[in-house]
């Protein structure tokens, strides 16, 4: 599939003037034209475009069906040229019945014909399901059918109508066909407050999320005998708004955005089209596709969804905890407190359990274990913020028991290798471990999704625990959640939370070179935006290492030079897949979201795998 995929979509919403189809095509060519001109590779036109949708008992007059079929061939002889698969609607003699119908055109050329199943109007015939067969229109035989599939090499769509989506009788998911986009004309009244329920209607049929929909609708040239006609358009990529034309306007005649089919080809169920009604065309359009995909795809940029999120998010996690303290029968919690956020976030996660436990707060055990490269500052925040929220907390520093185990094992203190910072992680494990076989509690994991992605973990170390409350929510969203929970605590444990949302992200495990100072994980593997991007684009939506590129580089541009971008794109694929054996041994924990790591439930993967025609694709 070319262009990584992407097809480029347009919905028109051309001026009308109510059954004057002459006029009425020259200003659909113009469209054309100009969706032709931007690449766009399908543009989709309201129902009965050629001649207005409310001409009522004029469309029983022969002279505006003609009228409408002499526009169709003006269009065709003026557009021969243009790529674009155009969908226009006019009235149309079918077998001695008229239709509203829908007829895709393309290089001067109709491709095919689809009639509504269910018209509003009564001077129009219900085409039957299955209704297949040809018509002769404009001199050449062309195919026609209520469940028409249009293919080229790129995508596939096909055709439905608003009448469809609202009938109680209509399943225009079935009734549409099998094509990556479906193109849906409608004439739909302008009603306060409608819209908004019926696209978020439409976008909340799960049926429909596998496809991309391009939706065009009646705007201010038809009749205002007793409606207004908006002009409402959409395009939609599943559940994602792409584009939208504004309410009402006078100006704006097209929308257009690039939709990922190649995504959306991954979601559907495998179905194959019967090869009767296929309809080739050719879509070999080239155009540079301009995705457009928020810098952050684990957390809404709306504050009000955003705070929505980190709350499901949260209480998601907390109820996940409570039950599985209840079925170890567990009596008390333990975490090593670092001051960092994965620690933070998982601190608060225990006390929600708590509380909606009817627990004792007191059973909460955190404990900081200190060593060569902990800071003054991480260690502060972390035994202010137990203070304040009330829970038992303990200091056991390591290091002595870090120098003892060096020479145990005769390792020179001096070697800053992996075994150095490692032997750290794994006494802090250890001592959690001990304390809650103590205490007759469980250890809680604070480790994130990235850094299970990533493999940024020390194997049977921080890498360990009895249950793992963080192990689905990614490092953006980390963020996101803790600022959450700043706001709504408020006092001095919002100061607390902010500081630490400060603070760079570390594992403390190397001793810092200035004072106050330490090693900064994102100098060390680059930044968790990106691979929170790479993270989602790859896992969620099945993008290749050079879709994966393209994307940042469209996404980032600005920010991060596209070297930058491949540079931490490869350290971000050698990792993932040669760190599986980390994740395949990962302890239990809920899911938050559509990306999970889980080897039971989630992304499964050998721990054998070679990352070497990921490389391959990349470079």
């Amino acid at each position: 599939m070319g262009n990584y995929g992407f097809a480029r979509l347009a919905a028109a919403v051309p001026p009308l003037v109510l059954a004057d189809c002459k006029k009425n095509a020259e200003h659909h060519l113009r469209c054309a034209k100009s969706a032709s001109g931007q690449g766009a590779q399908l543009l989709v036109f309201p129902e009965l475009s050629l001649s207005g949708a409310t001409c009522q008992d004029l469309f029983a007059q022969p002279a505006l069906v003609k009228g409408a079929l002499s526009a169709l061939q003006s269009f065709l002889k003026a557009s021969a040229a243009e790529e674009t698969v155009c969908l226009l609607g006019l009235p149309l003699d079918i077998g001695g019945k008229l239709y509203s119908a829908a007829c895709a055109v393309q290089k001067g050329v109709v491709l095919g014909v689809v009639p509504n199943p269910a018209p509003k109007e009564a001077c129009f015939a219900k085409a039957s399901p299955g209704l297949r067969g040809e018509i002769e229109l404009c001199g050449k035989p062309v195919p026609y059918g209520t469940d028409l599939v249009f293919r080229s090499a790129e995508f596939s769509f096909t055709v439905g109508f608003l009448s469809q989506l609202t009938d109680p009788g209509q399943d225009i998911a079935k009734q549409a066909g099998k094509g990556e986009v479906l193109a849906i004309l409608g004439a739909m009244p302008e009603l306060a407050g409608d819209f908004e329920a019926f696209q978020n209607a439409l976008c909340a049929q799960s049926r429909l999320f596998r496809r991309s929909l391009v939706f065009a609708s009646s705007g201010f040239g038809e009749s205002s005998t007793d409606n207004c006609f908006a002009g409402r358009a959409f395009i939609t990529e599943g559940k994602r708004l792409l584009a939208r034309r504004a309410q009402f306007s006078l100006e704006e005649e097209l929308i257009l955005s690039d939709a990922d089919c190649e995504f959306l080809l991954r979601e559907r169920p495998r179905e194959e089209a019967l090869a009767e009604n296929l309809v080739n065309f050719s879509a070999e359009k080239t155009f540079k596709p301009e995705p457009q995909f928020p810098a952050k795809p684990f957390v809404p940029e709306d504050p009000a969804a955003r705070a929505v999120r980190c709350k499901e998010v949260f209480e998601i996690q907390s109820l996940g905890l409570l039950r599985r303290l209840q079925q170890t029968g567990s009596r008390s919690a333990v975490l090593g407190v670092s001051g960092g956020l994965d620690s933070t976030l998982a601190l608060f996660v225990i006390r929600r359990a708590f509380e909606l436990g009817g627990l004792d707060p007191r059973n909460i055990r955190g404990i900081t274990m200190p060593c060569f490269g902990t800071t003054k500052r991480t260690r502060s925040n972390a035994e202010k913020l137990m203070k304040e929220l009330g829970i038992s907390f303990g200091k056991i520093n390591i290091e002595k028991a870090i120098r003892q185990h060096f020479q145990d094992i005769g390792h020179d203190i001096n070697d800053r290798s992996a075994a150095y910072e490692n032997a750290q992680a794994r006494e802090r494990t250890q001592i959690l471990m001990d304390i809650a076989n103590k205490c007759g509690g469980i250890v809680v994991g604070t480790g994130d999704l990235s850094e299970a992605a990533l493999g940024w973990a020390t194997y049977n170390g921080d890498q360990m625990s009895m249950y793992n409350v963080n192990c689905g929510v990614p490092k953006t969203l980390v963020r996101a959640v803790t600022d959450w929970l700043a706001e709504k605590e408020g006092g001095k444990i919002r100061k607390i939370l902010k500081d630490i949302l400060d603070t760079p992200v570390s594992p403390e495990l190397l001793p810092g070179e200035k004072k106050g100072k330490n090693q900064e994980t994102e100098k060390l593997i680059g930044p968790y935006e990106l691979h929170d991007f790479f993270l989602y684009h790859m896992i969620r939506r099945g993008a290749s290492p050079g879709k994966l590129l393209f994307l940042a580089e469209k996404t980032f541009k600005g920010k991060y030079p596209k070297t930058e971008i491949k540079k931490y794109l490869s350290l971000f694929l050698k990792r993932f897949l040669t760190q599986q054996f980390k994740r395949s041994a990962s302890p239990d924990g809920v899911g938050t979201g559509s990306v999970s790591l889980s080897p039971r439930a989630g992304f499964r993967i050998p721990s054998d795998v070679s990352f070497a025609l990921w490389l391959e694709d990349l470079s």
